[in-house]
């Protein structure tokens, strides 16, 4: 077939996002596929689209912003071209953490407790203070980022009005979360499938934009070392997040693990698909090498 991988855009993530086109275009050249990478800002799916009709199907490898909220699946679906990933309205509500939350509570998926600012104008430390109630340590993050691009831990006054300070420097709305301590945990979901449980392990702090994307900075165990019945809570909590949220192909749910108690933090309807990604080293738990990954997404995408 011939695939257009699009990816870069114009988010915060798009460097990752480059990365992870040129490993997804190694596999699908492996797999005898004619595959393009097509470094566009996510606009250009409107304005070139005729370009885009060329192709058998489209690999959407963008991250963060209009690549993965919606509205790029938007104009795929309005075009009828075939596409990987979630759809617009998945895409839109996993994408924004306020609503991925508001989803998991009805369906009674646990997550940590937690207060939103919407106002324009910046909050002060008192109002955050007074709108949380649930103290310190606070995390601090923007409802639309991805690869924990403007999250903070704040752990006294001073960290949370930094924390402010950098949350409003991509958007207004602020999403703060009651800190879990204890472990980081992900689920993998292929196919409606959940995948081994994936531990993350940073060098030092917390997993932030830096320990995910340099070499050596985490250390990731998989299968995690849990209990049978603690990895089968967190994977049957992934499946029914991913299907709560509308979620297809493939996709990826956040952990916290405080002692036996779980706590869903968000998922992630376009993963990373760079060598350092999580969905490929859980793939590979179970002998499903990264080729064979990205042989499946296309097949399920309706691709050969």
């Amino acid at each position: 077939m011939r695939i257009a991988i699009l990816c870069g855009g114009i988010s915060p993530e798009r460097d990752v996002s480059l990365r992870t086109a040129v490993s997804v275009q190694g596999a699908l050249i492996e797999l005898g596929n004619c595959a393009e990478i097509l470094d566009w800002p996510e606009s250009a799916v409107v304005e070139r689209y005729d370009e885009l009709r060329g192709y058998d199907l489209v690999f959407v490898g963008y991250h963060g912003g209009a690549g993965e909220d919606g509205r790029v699946q938007s104009v795929l679906e309005l075009l009828g071209i075939r596409y990987t990933g979630s759809g617009p309205s998945a895409c839109a509500v996993s994408m924004d953490k306020i609503f991925s939350k508001r989803f998991f509570e009805q369906a009674g998926i646990p997550t940590p407790e937690w207060a939103v600012w919407e106002r324009p104008q910046a909050p002060t430390v008192d109002e955050v203070v007074s709108l949380c109630g649930f103290g310190f340590p606070i995390v601090v993050k923007t409802p639309n980022g991805g690869s924990t691009v403007g999250i903070s831990i704040a752990n006294d006054r001073d960290e949370l009005s930094a924390g402010i300070d950098v949350a409003r420097g991509f958007e207004d709305r602020i999403l703060f979360e009651r800190f879990i301590p204890g472990r980081e945990l992900t689920v993998a979901v292929l196919g409606g499938e959940g995948l081994p449980v994936v531990e993350i392990v940073p060098s030092g702090g917390f997993y932030d934009y830096q320990h995910k994307y340099t070499s050596g900075a985490s250390e990731y165990i998989c299968p995690a070392d849990i209990s049978g019945e603690t990895a089968r809570r967190l994977i049957d909590c992934g499946k029914r997040a991913f299907e709560v949220l509308g979620l297809r192909h493939y996709g990826r749910v956040d952990f916290r693990l405080d002692g036996e108690s779980l706590y869903c933090l968000e998922a992630n309807s376009l993963p990373g698909m760079t060598s350092l990604s999580l969905v490929p080293k859980a793939a590979a738990a179970v002998g499903i090498s990264f080729v064979e990954l990205i042989q499946r997404i296309i097949h399920m995408a309706g691709g050969k």
